[in-house]
């Protein structure tokens, strides 16, 4: 990877090829995995009015009161509403914390009630809209996984295609979230550094993101040194690999840093954006993956479990919190 990539060389990849053409997919799928870690996909299966609707929801939550979403403030399983500044994604180089605030749902079980949290009433209402789109992003990500897994030839035994399946069911105890995020505009003068979201890398699987309008995403590919915006693609969704994922197959698939900026021609606006954190269940074993492409394991090598791995970066995102 060199200087001098773009934004347009950001894949995109149709996923309706999945149906159609699997192992084609799942070859365009591990090379943006390996080379970027971040593509853009088409035919994705979201319905555009539900998403649509879940930003307008979002909206209303946010121009409530300060007071009343503070109600429903994060609790000790990261779940509910964080306010402006108090997630530092950026340790070395923020002297603030990121000029955003979020609300993070948890998991949802049969009747659309969230397993880990109380909702605020104007999300109680609307339960049903944020599970199924938590649900669809899951699903989605599993198929995300299954093609990797073609691509990896896993073999049959080892089971194959499903082999990450049953370590990201959405019945186990998981990170998993579904956050709504909301960047005000900026409130500090030119001559100061502010930030919508801080330089870092994600830390479960894969990420699911949906953006609205207003633009900001800057990646930093593999050995590069310059950020590359992500534009807003309508009816797309971005995808990008997260640190889990990359610890997993030894490196071969990328987590990179990204981050959010104030751009002078939108600095002044309301960016809103929806990602779903897809994470392997808590006890699950990050060790390798049984497919040839994978380096094999020396006998110095040292596993952690997802919800070891998780538990680390959270702790230092939100020292500030407890």
């Amino acid at each position: 990877m060199t200087d001098t990539f773009q934004s347009k060389d950001i894949p995109i990849i149709d996923f309706s090829l999945f149906e159609t053409n699997r192992p084609l997919c799942a070859q365009q799928i591990k090379l943006a995995c390996e080379n970027l870690g971040f593509f853009y996909l088409k035919n994705h299966g979201f319905n555009e009015k539900d998403v649509e609707d879940t930003f307008h929801y979002t909206k209303l939550y946010f121009d409530q009161p300060h007071e009343e979403k503070q109600n429903y403030k994060i609790n000790e399983h990261y779940y509910g509403y964080i306010d402006l500044r108090q997630e530092l994604l950026d340790l070395e180089t923020q002297k603030i914390g990121d000029h955003k605030e979020s609300f993070n749902f948890s998991k949802f079980d049969d009747n659309d009630d969230p397993l880990a949290q109380t909702l605020p009433p104007l999300f109680n209402e609307k339960k049903s809209l944020y599970s199924s789109l938590s649900k669809k992003c899951h699903q989605l990500c599993l198929k995300l996984l299954q093609a990797l897994a073609i691509a990896l030839e896993i073999p049959q035994s080892e089971g194959g295609e499903y082999w990450f399946e049953s370590k990201h069911s959405y019945d186990l105890k998981s990170g998993d979230c579904l956050r709504l995020i909301h960047y005000p505009p900026t409130v500090v003068k030119n001559d100061q550094k502010d930030i919508r979201a801080g330089s870092h890398s994600d830390y479960g699987s894969m990420t699911v993101l949906f953006q609205k309008e207003i633009g900001g995403l800057e990646i930093l590919p593999h050995n590069s040194t310059e950020w590359v915006p992500v534009p807003i693609i309508p009816n797309h969704v971005v995808i990008n690999v997260a640190d889990c994922l990359q610890f997993w197959s030894k490196g071969l698939f990328k987590s990179i840093k990204h981050r959010v900026i104030f751009r002078e021609d939108t600095c002044n606006l309301d960016r809103y954006s929806i990602a779903y954190f897809f994470h392997a269940g808590s006890d699950i074993v990050l060790d390798r993956i049984p497919s040839k492409l994978i380096p094999k394991d020396d006998d110095n090598t040292k596993y952690i479990t997802a919800g070891e791995h998780l538990q680390n970066k959270l702790n230092i995102s939100y020292q500030k919190v407890y």
